[in-house]
């Protein structure tokens, strides 16, 4: 389950942390801004799957995986019930060891921090300050990560 992740480090892995609404982001600058972080290193894309930004983020990694073959593109569940649509995007499917101990609501959390913790670079769309993406943009930019911010 961790294959993918032990092969490559942190220095080589973004994240996108963004709102479940996210209408009017413009697709290109995501996708200018994954291009760029490819041509920095990047080989590895971790994604949420919770809502519009992280869906937005995982098919412009689909769809550069045409330009550039050895990229990754990895979902991240929260817990094992998680409804997992297009799986087709996504490279693998990781559920984090020792998950199956928390309350599925408090999943989301501890999920939102394991892609901080295992990232180098964010890609984020976060608009305003409460909710579950403000939090997890907060605990990047606590935890130093390189933040390319997508706003309109």
């Amino acid at each position: 389950i961790h294959s993918l992740l032990e092969m490559n480090t942190m220095e080589k892995t973004a994240t996108f942390i963004g709102h479940g609404e996210c209408w009017g982001v413009d697709k290109e600058k995501v996708r200018a801004a994954a291009e760029e972080l490819i041509q920095k290193g990047v080989e590895t894309f971790l994604s949420g799957g919770m809502g519009g930004f992280d869906w937005l983020g995982a098919r412009v990694v689909y769809e550069l995986k045409e330009k550039y073959p050895h990229i990754k593109n990895i979902l991240v569940i929260p817990y094992l019930t998680f409804n997992v649509r297009n799986k087709d995007l996504f490279d693998e499917i990781l559920y984090p060891d020792g998950f199956e101990k928390y309350h599925f609501k408090a999943a989301i959390p501890k999920r939102n921090r394991f892609l901080v913790d295992n990232s180098k670079y964010a890609i984020c769309y976060v608009t305003h300050g409460w909710g579950g993406a403000a939090q997890t943009y907060e605990y990047a930019k606590k935890h130093g990560l390189n933040i390319v911010d997508i706003r309109c």
